[in-house]
């Protein structure tokens, strides 16, 4: 098993796992040091387990890139090419989360409270655009900023979109566990969670809104309108506010009712953003068409942090 690269700085340590999507494994205050407070994980932490069976699905974050979510069955067209990707997921025909998950990362850059990872598609293999991505983990006393950097190295244009996947611990107790976002509207689901149809008045809209308990609302959808900051509050009173700059103008929520667990994402794309707007270039789907030698770039900061009472 690869070593983590640990990260800290005051009360804050982030653990990382380049080797593993350059995902990070822990985000957590307090605990080991003497006087400190006891341990808290802002997010679901990868266990030994996991760390030994290399499943990147089960970190506490992992970026994606260079799409967010699912491209349906794989399949799309740009520029008069067709465009076909492996199923990388299980049994689903749908390609998922980018590539970068599913790569080792290379370590650029390591201070005691920040690292830089890179990693690089040469334009050969089943994406047929090449790229290069830096990601930067960097710890200060607010809490946790994560920047992911996109370069088109290639000679055409390619479809390009920036995302997070961070898991937070869902808390039942008590008040439960409830989070809040400004959003406008949500795509609801087909059967296999494609988004068909955008709804303005789904009533998961106006729970969000006005702080949504979690354990009401079993979902997996894309929100368009997103206001860049989203605030969760567990039932002990502690708190955590993700802020993501532009072009992080989409929200995901998965909150399923039989894990102890819920994502919430702040994206640049929405699920099958690439077909979705073949079929209607007005749809507000994000996503980005990025020019040879262009730049993307979006930084995600979980912060605002409360603790928990007592």
């Amino acid at each position: 098993m690869q070593t983590l690269l640990t990260l800290k700085h005051g009360e804050f340590t982030a653990e990382l796992a380049p080797h593993l999507g350059g995902a990070l494994a822990s985000f957590y205050s307090g605990g080991g040091e003497p006087g400190a407070s006891a341990r808290r994980d802002w997010l679901r932490p990868a266990t030994p387990e996991v760390l030994a069976a290399r499943d990147p699905l089960r970190m506490a974050s992992f970026p994606l890139v260079p799409w967010c979510n699912r491209i349906r069955d794989g399949r799309f067209d740009w520029e008069g090419r067709t465009v076909r990707l492996a199923p990388n997921f299980g049994a689903s025909p749908h390609t998922i989360h980018g590539l970068g998950w599913q790569r080792s990362w290379e370590v650029v850059e390591a201070t005691a409270a920040s690292a830089a990872l890179r990693f690089e598609c040469d334009g050969r293999g089943a994406w047929p655009f090449a790229f290069h991505c830096r990601q930067r983990y960097a710890l200060d006393d607010a809490g946790l900023a994560i920047e992911l950097t996109l370069v088109n190295t290639g000679p055409r244009s390619m479809p390009a979109g920036l995302g997070h996947h961070p898991f937070f611990p869902h808390r039942r107790e008590g008040a439960g566990t409830v989070v809040q976002a400004q959003v406008d509207a949500m795509w609801e689901n087909d059967d296999e969670q494609m988004p068909t149809v955008l709804s303005a008045t789904d009533p998961a809209l106006a729970a969000l809104r006005d702080g949504m308990r979690l354990d009401r609302f079993a979902l997996d959808n894309n929100f368009t309108g997103f206001g860049h900051s989203a605030q969760v509050r567990w039932p002990d009173g502690s708190a955590l506010t993700l802020r993501g700059d532009g072009p992080l103008d989409y929200f995901v929520l998965y909150s399923p009712r039989d894990q102890d667990l819920f994502v919430m994402e702040a994206v640049s794309n929405c699920t099958d953003w690439i077909n979705l707007r073949a079929r209607d270039p007005a749809l507000p789907v994000g996503g980005t068409a990025l020019a040879p030698g262009d730049t993307l770039r979006a930084t995600w900061r979980f912060g605002e942090i409360v603790a928990p009472r007592g």
